[in-house]
């Protein structure tokens, strides 16, 4: 792992770390004490490779930040050791025992998009991590009782959730001929509103408390560079490196109809919690 890349990781998890104590301060120090597990939905920025099928065989280098310290160097590892969380286990790997799964499950997989992709049954979609969320649900359910169940997903879990990127990166990909034009912003309201889609499916089944990330700016991806003006020189202009601005104003796009829709969550469902 390069040093800007682990300059960029620090600088995230300072930023959520800070802003999520700020979010307990805000509302009552008590929750604090009372969290207990982390489930995290999301695709390579949550997983390396533990809960994808036949990884890295058929999914090698399709991560844009590839896992080089092995599991914890991804940053929900980094946020629940942080936060006094024990990291959440991946889903493929816990025996669904209730003490298990009361400390937390991974439900993300590297390639994982918002959309569903029918071509690619090897990738998960956000609609299948949500089914495998539920499941674990009624598990609990079923072990503790509804009420006793409930309670604990309500006051003692964080849910945190970090899609978007494979979705641009398969878009970009297949449109790199003819230039993305207006469909990329209706893209990005599509992917918002399905994230939104699921944070009413987590909030109906007692979630109270999100954490959702951004997406970092594809355009300085290696794999993006040659689409630049420059593409001659492969995305480079002497010692500098030369980002497909387009492709990260579409993406920062994104980021902010997320965060406007983060905020209006947050009016609407009141009683719940909503950090971006």
């Amino acid at each position: 792992m390069n040093r800007r890349t682990m300059r960029m990781k620090s600088v995230l998890l300072h930023i959520v770390t800070t802003t999520f104590i700020q979010m307990v301060n805000s509302s009552n120090m008590a929750t604090m004490s009372k969290m207990k597990a982390m489930y995290i939905l999301g695709d390579s920025s949550v997983d390396c490779g533990e809960n994808t099928l036949f990884f890295p065989f058929l999914l090698n280098n399709l991560s844009l930040h590839p896992c080089d310290g092995g599991p914890s160097s991804i940053l929900p590892h980094l946020l629940a050791k942080r936060i006094g969380l024990p990291y959440p286990i991946p889903f493929y790997s816990q025996n669904g025992s209730t003490e298990v799964l009361l400390r937390g499950i991974n439900l993300g997989s590297t390639g994982a998009t918002i959309m569903s992709n029918p071509t690619n049954p090897v990738l998960q979609s956000l609609n299948q991590q949500l089914r495998q969320a539920f499941e674990i649900f009624q598990l609990l359910q079923l072990e503790l009782g509804q009420e006793t169940a409930n309670d604990f997903i309500q006051s003692s879990t964080l849910f945190y959730l970090s899609f978007g990127k494979d979705d641009y990166i398969d878009f970009f990909r297949s449109n790199s001929a003819k230039g993305p034009g207006s469909d990329a912003e209706k893209l990005s309201r599509v992917l918002v509103d399905q994230m939104t889609n699921a944070v009413q499916y987590l909030y109906g089944s007692s979630v109270r408390k999100f954490v959702f990330m951004g997406i970092l700016p594809l355009g300085c991806a290696p794999r993006f560079l040659p689409l630049t003006n420059d593409s001659g020189s492969g995305g480079h202009r002497g010692n500098r490196v030369v980002c497909a601005d387009e492709i990260n104003d579409f993406v920062s796009k994104y980021n902010t109809y997320l965060e406007q829709r983060i905020v209006s969550l947050n009016v609407e469902l009141n009683d719940a919690e909503l950090i971006f």
